[in-house]
């Protein structure tokens, strides 16, 4: 994981949005993102909905039983990660041999995997929003928006792209890399099915 000495917010032309979007959903600035003053953190308008849209999902869920969680995560999945991007990373080389059913199946079983994660990460979420601890440009025009969830504790980096709605194409939680989570269960999945790409799909989706 990045360290967090790089992560800093930046005053500017954005600070007063950021202020209202940061209040408007009840997001807590971490201690690397305070407000001094005039000052505020600097965000962009589709990172700013992008972090409101995940802490309206997560304060509508509220602390319910696992049920709600996993809603919660199929609406954070469905709206928040770009799965063919994520499908397409996941995959490798392979998905230029893939035929459009093939990817298709294996972007919905990728989708079952995610929700699955997601829930399994977040047991005993009690609806409290992320807190925004900074953006960082990482490489391949990237954003690296940072936040921190409190119940349960986890540092979560969501690696960003598009220019109009901003969508993850990688969830990092406490230097743990879904893509990368989800690269090396696929070939795990393909080295027990003698690299069946369909079998693998259908285990994945279980």
């Amino acid at each position: 994981m990045p360290g967090w000495s790089g992560w800093r917010p930046k005053a500017g032309h954005w600070a007063s949005f950021a202020l209202a979007a940061a209040i408007g959903v009840g997001v807590v600035l971490g201690s690397s993102a305070r407000f001094s003053g005039a000052a505020a953190a600097e965000i962009d308008p589709q990172d700013a909905e992008f972090l409101a849209t995940i802490n309206r999902i997560i304060m509508e869920s509220g602390a319910q039983p696992a049920a709600q969680t996993h809603h919660a995560c199929d609406r954070i999945v469905t709206t928040a990660i770009n799965m063919d991007a994520v499908a397409q990373s996941a995959t490798g080389p392979i998905w230029v041999r893939m035929s459009p059913q093939q990817r298709a199946a294996f972007r919905a079983a990728a989708r079952r995997w995610a929700i699955r994660d997601c829930v399994r990460q977040n047991q005993g979420a009690e609806g409290s929003p992320l807190q925004l601890i900074g953006l960082k440009q990482g490489e391949d025009s990237a954003r690296l928006l940072a936040t921190r969830s409190s119940k349960p504790a986890h540092m979560i980096i969501w690696r960003l792209h598009g220019a109009g709605k901003a969508q993850a194409v990688d969830v990092v939680v406490d230097g743990r890399s879904s893509v990368i989570s989800l690269r090396n269960e696929t070939k795990a999945l393909l080295g027990r099915n003698n690299d069946d790409i369909d079998a693998a799909t259908e285990m994945l989706g279980r």
